[in-house]
């Protein structure tokens, strides 16, 4: 091949590399999109759509529905009651910021009588109550009473230990006319917990729970304790044997400055 070809050859190869080179600039700037959580696709090692790999969110058959153990309504004066659900997250390191759920309840011939829609969040590997208070029934009694997850916001891996609440010197009190509960909570931090959220259940001697109530503390100092009190307006019907308090701190609020 002479020369003068050669160097035409090259100049083509040279000039078609330059424009190819253009266009290639042209289309990532103007149409190519980097692979995200959000995208719609299964993409940068995902293990389904927009969810495992490296995405935060869980997918959907590696999560394990919350477990209802049992869900109650307790008589806090006459036509007003309290609903307490108490539910187990048995995913070791899922959770939820907000998941909405359902209280109904129901007669002795299960005809509906009220129903109250709330939100709560979900800790990985937790039991916890979820609680309701004052539904007005009027004259009617609810004998049954359903609790159910209605939506979640996506699941996600937790990662932390959330801060520990420690709860002692429980003392029921009153129980034949207004009972009252006293307990200390204890923050062994070095900072302060903020928006603390306790419910106490009231058990019987055979380990049913005939009673709840709840109580919000703004605030508690760091390695201070709190003394924590919970009342009802009237006697239980049945002796208080035990009783149980939980507390929970909401991770996914930030503090207020």
């Amino acid at each position: 091949m002479e020369w003068a070809t050669q160097r035409r050859l090259i100049f083509i190869i040279i000039t078609l590399a330059v424009f190819a080179m253009i266009g290639a600039g042209i289309y990532f700037l103007n149409f190519y999109k980097a692979p995200t959580c959000f995208d719609g696709l299964q993409n940068q090692g995902e293990e389904g759509i927009d969810c495992g790999g490296s995405c935060t969110v869980v997918c959907s058959d590696q999560i394990v529905k919350p477990a209802v153990l049992w869900q109650r309504s307790f008589e806090s004066a006459h036509g007003v009651y309290n609903a307490v659900a108490y539910v187990e997250n048995p995913n070791s390191d899922l959770g939820v910021e907000e998941a909405t759920y359902r209280f109904t309840l129901y007669d002795e011939k299960n005809i509906y009588i009220t129903e109250r829609v709330g939100k709560t969040f979900i800790l990985p590997n937790e039991k916890f109550a979820v609680f309701e208070p004052r539904f007005s029934v009027g004259n009617r009694i609810p004998k049954k009473t359903f609790f159910e997850f209605v939506s979640f916001s996506p699941w996600k891996k937790i990662q932390g230990n959330m801060p520990p609440l420690f709860i002692q010197g429980e003392q029921i009190e009153s129980a034949d006319t207004k009972p009252r509960v006293d307990a200390v909570m204890e923050n062994k931090l070095l900072v302060p917990l903020k928006g603390v959220h306790a419910v106490a259940i009231i058990y019987d001697g055979e380990d049913n729970a005939i009673a709840a109530s709840a109580t919000v503390v703004d605030e508690i100092p760091p390695e201070s304790s709190y003394n924590l009190v919970f009342t009802w307006l009237e006697a239980f019907r049945v002796p208080p044997v035990r009783v149980e308090i939980i507390p929970r701190i909401n991770p996914f609020i930030a503090p207020a400055p």
